[in-house]
C-alpha cells in the first residue's frame, strides 16, 4: 500500500527503484545471484537483468513483470518515489500464497454420436494427449469385415 512519508525522493523512478534494490541486497547480506534465486528467475538472464537495475550510472526503468516480482516476492521490499512509499501488501495483511502445483488429472471426453460400424462389430479408440500449449485428439475405428 502507498503512504506519504517525509523524505527527499529521487526524481527518477529507475534510480529510486535501483537504489532500493541495492539497499535490499546489501541490508540482507545477499548478492545478485541470491536475489535471482529468491525471485525464481533463470540464473544467467536473471543476473543480467538485475544488474541493469542495480548498476551505477544510467539505470533502466523496470518493466511491469520485474516490478511485480520485486514488490511481491521480496519480503519487506519497498522504496520511496516522489514522496510515496511503494510496496506490495494483501488486503488482509498476509503475504500472498504461492499456489502448489497440482497433479495431473484425468479429463473426461463426452461424445454423443453414433458410429455405424460394419455389422455392428469392431472397436472405437479415442486417445487424447496434452503436450504443453495444445491438445491432441486421435480417434481410431477398427471395423471387422466378414
Amino acid at each position: 500500500m502507498a503512504d506519504i512519508v517525509n523524505a527527499d525522493p529521487p526524481e527518477d523512478f529507475a534510480s529510486a527503484f535501483g537504489d532500493a534494490l541495492n539497499d535490499y541486497i546489501l541490508g540482507r547480506s545477499m548478492n545478485q545471484n541470491d536475489l535471482v534465486e529468491l525471485l525464481g528467475m533463470d540464473k544467467k538472464a536473471g543476473k543480467s537483468r538485475i544488474s541493469t537495475y542495480c548498476r551505477d550510472g544510467r539505470r533502466v526503468t523496470p518493466d511491469a513483470e520485474f516490478f511485480w516480482l520485486a514488490c511481491s516476492k521480496l519480503p519487506g521490499f519497498s522504496f520511496v518515489y516522489k514522496g510515496y512509499r511503494v510496496s506490495a501488501a494483501t488486503l488482509n495483511g498476509k503475504r500472498a500464497k504461492t499456489p502448489k502445483p497440482r497433479p495431473a488429472e484425468q479429463l473426461t471426453f463426452e461424445f454423443e454420436r453414433e458410429f455405424n460400424l460394419t455389422d455392428k462389430q469392431g472397436t472405437v479408440a479415442v486417445k487424447i494427449k496434452r503436450p504443453q500449449g495444445r491438445i491432441e485428439v486421435s480417434v481410431s475405428l477398427d471395423a471387422k469385415v466378414s
